[in-house]
């Protein structure tokens, strides 16, 4: 009995080995892959599928290696650059890439640091390639959007084929030696002011071009506005002649008397000082007068 019990134990434990080399779980943040003999034979929860969970494999045959599921991050720091004007430039650089096909990653690379070391590799002769007709004050300026599009570009061609897609790729750090800093900011300053110079004498351009046409139509709008008054002024005159044809029609005695008191206010201007006598009261009455006489 004791000999039983002791079997008993030795298959209930071989059992349960069994069972736990028969069963593995695969997280959301994971991709597996499944060897048999280093042969792949079954990937699961690869980018794009959702297939975590509890899976089955051949006991004692078959094993699992897991990858990363994510996006990984990965920094090299210190790369030595040459600009196109011979001038060294310390890099740091961020790549994040995902294993997108374990399967090809396995077969090229099979490790995530021999991974990482030939991305340390592509990624430095990428920088080196797309810097290296670049002036300092290039790489340091706005153009690091296009240049990190060319890096990437590069990048993702020379690691093609290993599992391996190349998220983004940005330079965090370009530092130039104090000597060389200080020649590249002084070119760079001096574009700066000759860029500034140029924008100024357009602005001086416009400026003379919108004062001259704005003196012509200033021109052109007070000859119009001449032209209407006259206009107006000779309709006026036209309508005032009208009125004083009806009104000498209406009643010519009057017409006479009111176009005499015309004459002689037109006689006196404002500041005219006269001084007659109590028998000259009657300046206007010549006016009167000779407006009887003549019929006017």
């Amino acid at each position: 009995m004791k000999g039983l019990g002791v079997f008993g134990l030795i298959v209930v434990a071989a059992l349960v080995i069994t069972g736990m080399q028969s069963f593995f779980i695969v997280n959301q943040t994971e991709q597996a892959l499944v060897l048999q003999v280093g042969a792949a034979k079954e990937a699961y929860n690869e980018p794009g599928t959702n297939e975590a969970g509890l899976k089955m494999k051949l006991p004692f045959v078959q094993n699992v290696i897991k990858y990363d599921r994510r996006n990984i991050g990965l920094d090299i720091p210190n790369i030595e650059v040459l600009a196109s004007n011979q001038e060294q430039l310390i890099v740091d650089a961020f790549v994040r890439y995902q294993i997108s096909d374990p399967l090809a990653f396995y077969q090229r690379l099979q490790t995530q640091r021999t991974a990482e070391n030939q991305l340390s590799q592509f990624t430095n002769t990428a920088i080196r390639n797309a810097l290296a007709n670049k002036l300092p004050e290039e790489i340091i300026s706005g153009q690091r959007a296009v240049l990190m599009d060319t890096i990437r570009e590069n990048l993702s061609e020379s690691i093609a084929g290993r599992g391996i897609d190349i998220i983004d790729v940005r330079i965090r750090r370009a530092d130039l030696p104090q000597d060389v800093s200080e020649r590249v900011f002084r070119r760079m300053e001096a574009a700066r002011n000759q860029e500034a110079e140029l924008i100024r004498a357009n602005g001086d351009k416009q400026a003379q071009a919108i004062r001259a046409k704005a003196d012509r139509d200033r021109t052109v709008i007070l000859a119009e506005a001449n032209q209407k008054s006259e206009e107006i002024r000779g309709e006026g005159d036209a309508k005032r002649n009208e009125i004083y044809a009806a009104a000498y029609g209406r009643d010519p005695e009057f017409f006479r008397f009111q176009r005499a008191l015309i004459a002689c206010e037109g006689s006196l201007s404002t500041k005219t000082q006269i001084v007659v006598s109590p028998s000259q009261l009657g300046l206007c009455d010549e006016f009167i007068d000779a407006a009887k006489t003549s019929g006017r």
